[in-house]
């Protein structure tokens, strides 16, 4: 019997293994995300608008889920008590997990990208686009996806840096009143950016705000 959409498990809408590595969830997650995107052409015909964002909530909360170890593993036990997951193979993954061919530290990882992008911020030096965009009472996303661009920043590192999803910073930057997170988030999400860009965060926070409040 095919499931329904609202009964697929998190592994099944993204259509991968129950093993997958964190690469092949992040891939599974931009494959699944340009589908339903309101840009892609293959659904567009298909779905009304709050089904659409219904879809992309869940394949965000997947994501969110899936990509965080200790979040997955809640999930996957989760699913062993239903009987989604024979048990078996919950402990093959536990017994492989540990004696790891590669040893992966997150948090070191996190560093090496945080100064990868320092790096790139010393060599470029966020100069006079930086100061003219936080003088300013209103601060808009576009003026910070220039700013990341001109020191030659990609988004994924400033996810990588932040964990912040893609949705939400894609959100950000394009001024997305109807897909940005609630304001208490956001204001978090901003602070966590801007100490990626190494600039002040209370004033980008403010200038953000302010601008999406007059929008």
């Amino acid at each position: 019997m095919i499931k329904k959409f609202n009964d697929l498990n998190y592994y099944e809408l993204l259509k991968i293994q129950y093993n997958a590595s964190s690469f092949e969830v992040r891939q599974a997650y931009k494959n699944i995300l340009a589908i339903y995107e309101e840009s892609s052409l293959a659904t567009y015909a298909l779905f009304a608008e709050d089904e659409r964002k219904a879809i992309l909530g869940k394949i965000e909360k997947a994501f969110s889920t899936l990509i965080d170890d200790e979040k997955r593993n809640a999930y996957d036990k989760s699913l062993v008590d239903i009987g989604e997951i024979p048990k078996n193979l919950l402990t093959a993954k536990e017994r492989q997990k540990a004696i790891p061919l590669i040893q992966v530290n997150t948090a070191m990882t996190k560093d090496n990208n945080l100064a990868r992008i320092r790096k790139k911020i010393k060599e470029q030096g966020t100069g006079k686009l930086a100061s003219v965009m936080l003088n300013r009472d209103f601060i808009s996303g576009q003026d910070l996806k220039n700013l990341r661009e001109s020191l030659g920043i990609e988004l994924e590192e400033v996810f990588e840096a932040t964990k912040i999803s893609p949705t939400a910073l894609e959100a950000i930057e394009r001024d997305d009143l109807t897909n940005l997170p609630p304001k208490i988030y956001l204001k978090s999400f901003l602070k966590s950016y801007a100490e990626v860009l190494q600039l002040d965060a209370k004033q980008l926070v403010e200038g953000y705000v302010k601008n999406m409040e007059k929008s």
